[in-house]
């Protein structure tokens, strides 16, 4: 889909997560992300996630992204605000992130509630847990807003209009052969 131009957040955030990988280390641990003068401004709309049960679960949310959003997220899963064809490329794409490990950089965007649209970067490192689960640390920059119809829902996330994965070292997965891997396994099913 071509290259992006990232936010200051999302370089920060992948400066961030460089510094705390060891060297010889695939994915750093969740225990070396700790709050510094580094990443302190980041925090309001940094996310963790993890993946659980085919699904991601949202482990923290900052509060400014509370804020703008209009909904604390944060216990919910992705399949709580998307389409399950959507939470199914999202957890491949994690998987094949993680296991790289590589970067992703995507845009989507979300609508409130309210009547609220806002267009957001989401840049994603992943994060190795305590017992070896599978998790990232997001950056999540508004980048554009506009209008939505009213809803019921108070959030609900729109496919990816782009996505990109950033190369920390051991090169990136081609997006067509994960989404490609998933068809062919529903067409196995089917």
């Amino acid at each position: 889909m071509g290259l992006h131009q990232r936010t200051e957040n999302g370089e920060k955030i992948e400066k961030y997560w460089r510094d705390i990988r060891n060297s010889g280390e695939g994915v750093p641990s969740r225990s070396a992300f700790r709050v510094s003068s580094a990443i302190a401004p980041l925090l309001p709309f940094l996310v963790i996630v993890e993946l659980a049960d085919r699904d991601i679960v949202f482990r923290l949310v900052g509060t400014g992204l509370a804020e703008h959003q209009g909904i604390d997220i944060t216990g919910k899963r992705y399949s709580d605000f998307a389409g399950p064809d959507q939470v199914a490329r999202a957890t491949r794409r994690f998987e094949a992130a993680w296991k790289r490990p590589c970067g992703i950089l995507s845009i989507h965007k979300e609508e409130y509630g309210r009547g609220v649209a806002s267009l957001v970067e989401v840049a994603s490192f992943p994060l190795r847990g305590d017992h070896e689960e599978m998790m990232m640390v997001l950056s999540v920059t508004p980048i554009g807003s506009g209008l939505a119809e009213r809803s019921s829902s108070p959030l609900f996330l729109r496919p990816l209009s782009h996505i990109e994965y950033i190369d920390l070292g051991s090169g990136t997965p081609d997006d067509n052969d994960i989404v490609a891997g998933l068809n062919g396994a529903t067409a196995m099913k089917s």
